[in-house]
């Protein structure tokens, strides 16, 4: 067997009850957001709270990796004291939670566009509800979702592998040390934003894409509106660029400073 695909199937072995735990939390969300429209006859009631709960998922991979590398630290010798290089445990890592999320978005995303289905019928009339452009516009905020997971988590990575090193230095200021480095990074970026430079490498590559707004007209009700954005590919490519530059950092750090 490959040794990674057996990293995958022990990975996947115990993180079993987080997926299950948390497609288990979304289905029951939902059920009661659903009786509670029932009975106070108001489809809104099952909409959003459904909506929050397909959104929270941007913080999934983050929460998983959270989990799981707490529970690596109790055994970090176990953990890093492998065969196996520290890029095959982190992907792995990496790659489960990406599916894990993946699951548990789906059902979260059929819940919301099902709580929608009770929305239209109460509030739009047929001939202003243009279903095709619903379904793109929540596709690509899904898809949205799950990149910014995916780059929550990687950074979060980032963020443990430095303060494992720091716990190792200063144990009692690792944790200082990392909000200091976090928040000096988020304002140096900040800073990075506003310069000509940031726009240069992320505004090219503009596409349209679908979207939809909502709007009260006191004769027709609620209104769904074409809106077409454009969406820079630039600024998919730079950030899709500082994700696996943080990534490779990371295993660098583990691989070489994170000592057992």
């Amino acid at each position: 067997m490959n040794p990674w695909v057996g990293l995958l199937k022990k990975e996947w072995r115990i993180s079993k009850l987080w997926i299950l735990t948390t497609v288990g939390i979304v289905i029951i969300v939902n059920m009661v957001s659903y009786l509670l429209s029932l009975k106070y006859d108001e489809p809104i009631a099952m909409f959003v709270p459904s909506l929050v709960v397909t959104c929270l998922h941007a913080f999934y991979m983050l929460m998983f990796m959270a989990l799981s590398l707490q529970t690596e630290a109790k055994r970090l010798h176990l953990w890093l004291h492998t065969p196996q290089p520290a890029f095959r445990l982190v992907s792995a890592k990496l790659l489960i939670a990406f599916a894990s999320m993946l699951i548990s978005l789906f059902v979260s995303a059929l819940f919301t566009y099902i709580a929608s289905l009770g929305v239209k019928e109460r509030y739009f009339y047929e001939k202003i509800w243009n279903d095709e452009l619903f379904i793109e516009s929540g596709a690509l905020a899904v898809l949205y979702i799950a990149l910014l997971s995916i780059h929550m988590a990687v950074w979060f990575l980032l963020c443990w592998a430095i303060y494992r090193i720091g716990k190792q230095m200063i144990a009692k200021l690792s944790g200082l040390i990392v909000t200091l480095i976090y928040f000096l990074l988020g304002w140096l970026f900040s800073s990075f934003m506003k310069t000509n430079v940031y726009e240069w490498l992320t505004g090219w590559g503009k596409i349209a894409m679908p979207g939809v707004v909502f709007k009260y007209n006191t004769a027709k009700g609620w209104i769904m509106i074409e809106k077409m954005e454009t969406m820079p590919i630039g600024a998919v490519v730079f950030y899709g660029i500082m994700a696996v530059l943080a990534f490779c950092a990371s295993i660098w750090l583990i691989d070489r400073k994170v000592e057992v």
